[in-house]
């Protein structure tokens, strides 16, 4: 099986994204929430297992160029690739390596953060043990890892969809997506497979031979992740977003009856995701001996900086979600937000703050976080946006999310370099695509922090 794995990654290359659950910004709130003092990603060693291409690692590397950023994949093609990336934008503060990561042995470790998604769920049995082991091994001793990976209760609707494609295939049909086709093709309207069915066509072959028609596709429940990590000498501390640890497509009454049937924490969670079927955790774990404090002051809430989530349900919230709101697009430190809250009613107003993340209507990071909103006279992208652009890729925007674009956008992006004004831009545009709302779309690049 490993031999088919390592054919499928060498003769295709993984679609290029990043994964803003990986996001140490993120991740490192989610652990000192959870009582870990996680050092700061600024100044830090991380290290990307199932890096592919390097388009999860770069922005990264980029945006804290005094932390130093280790990638490994199975792939020779997709290092070569991150190597020749690397050197092309002016990025010195990463090192690539191919190969299995059994027979890695890193040279910049301990690392503060390793990051593996979309790799457990893909792997044999053999290496993901073994994933968990080198985690134990390779972390520093206040670091963490998160890694992702499928849910098998919101995966099983999913797996007949792809057992029965996988059977129109053998009975002749060729590629996937004729398999998919005719299956959608004597799918009834109203079936909740047409859905999946519309999800899968709508992903393209070039995620699918990978994800859900790759050669290992192994959803787990989070109750074995979490044995199988413990055995190994991990502990887990939740969700990467801390959002997610119980999601806000619950209700008040939902969550309390679940929390009414058991008293383990880890049944609770697996309830959620049985409840919500929900098919993908991020999760965080730390050494079994690290230092995790057993009550957290609320006082650490104040070390964060905020962004706008989805409008909150409860009036209280309604005000300080309003107050981080007015800062848009900026991440701002609390006491630049609601600094009059908190002198008011310091402990409510940190209540109400904590209720506001775990219900995902404020958006913490570790570190503030700040940019022109509106488009400069002479757009320019940095050196990777620009070659993410001559290379239609998906850019990279501020918060470490992928944005995509149709073909004809992309040749003006790649005019972004700081050499052409906004008139300049704008006529090129409606040239190269004049169905484009230029500004419009320019507003919102700006919006999103594309610019340098």
């Amino acid at each position: 099986m490993a031999d088919v794995i390592h054919e499928l990654y060498e003769s295709r290359i993984y679609p290029a994204m990043s994964h803003p659950l990986s996001d140490p910004a993120v991740s490192t709130v989610s652990a000192r929430l959870s009582g870990l003092d996680v050092p700061h990603p600024r100044n830090a060693r991380v290290l990307e297992i199932g890096c592919c291409s390097g388009h999860n690692l770069l922005p990264l590397a980029q945006r804290w160029p005094e932390s130093f950023f280790t990638g490994i994949d199975l792939s020779a093609r997709s290092i070569e690739k991150a190597q020749e990336r690397a050197i092309t934008s002016g990025i010195r503060n990463v090192a690539f390596f191919s190969g299995d990561l059994r027979d890695f042995t890193p040279l910049d470790g301990p690392f503060d953060f390793i990051i593996a998604h979309g790799f457990l769920s893909w792997v044999p049995d053999d290496v993901k043990i073994f994933l968990f082991t080198f985690c134990r091994q390779q972390l520093s001793a206040s670091g963490i890892a998160t890694i992702s990976f499928n849910l098998e209760c919101g995966w099983k609707s999913r797996q007949t969809v792809i057992t029965k494609v996988r059977a129109i295939q053998d009975a002749g049909a060729g590629d996937v997506m004729s398999a998919l086709g005719i299956l959608k093709s004597i799918s009834r309207a109203g079936d909740p497979e047409a859905e999946i069915i519309d999800d899968m066509i709508a992903r393209g072959t070039s995620i699918l031979v990978f994800d859900d028609f790759g050669p290992i596709n192994d959803p787990w429940s989070l109750k074995r992740f979490v044995q199988a990590s413990s055995h190994a000498g991990l502990r887990w501390l939740g969700e990467s977003d801390p959002s997610q640890n119980i999601p806000s497509e619950l209700s008040d009454e939902t969550i309390v009856e679940l929390r009414s049937r058991t008293n383990n924490l880890i049944d609770f969670q697996q309830s959620i995701d049985e409840v919500l079927g929900r098919m993908f955790r991020s999760c965080v774990l730390c050494r079994d001996d690290a230092m995790v404090a057993g009550r957290v002051s609320s006082d650490i809430l104040l070390d964060f900086s905020y962004r706008a989530g989805k409008e909150p349900l409860e009036s209280q919230v309604l005000q300080i979600h309003q107050a981080v709101l007015s800062h848009a697009p900026a991440a701002v430190a609390l006491g630049d937000s609601i600094g009059a809250l908190l002198k008011q009613d310091l402990a409510s107003a940190k209540q109400r703050v904590f209720d506001g993340i775990a219900r995902g209507w404020l958006r913490p990071r570790i570190e503030a976080l700040s940019y022109h909103s509106s488009p400069p006279e002479y757009p320019k992208l940095n050196d990777f946006r620009l070659l993410c652009a001559r290379e239609a890729l998906p850019l990279v925007d501020a918060w470490h999310y992928p944005c995509a674009f149709p073909l004809g956008h992309y040749a003006v992006l790649a005019a972004m370099d700081g050499s052409r004004s906004v008139v300049e831009l704008a006529s090129l545009a409606s040239h190269r695509s004049p169905e484009l709302a230029f500004e419009p779309w320019l507003r919102h690049l700006a919006w999103r922090g594309m610019f340098a």
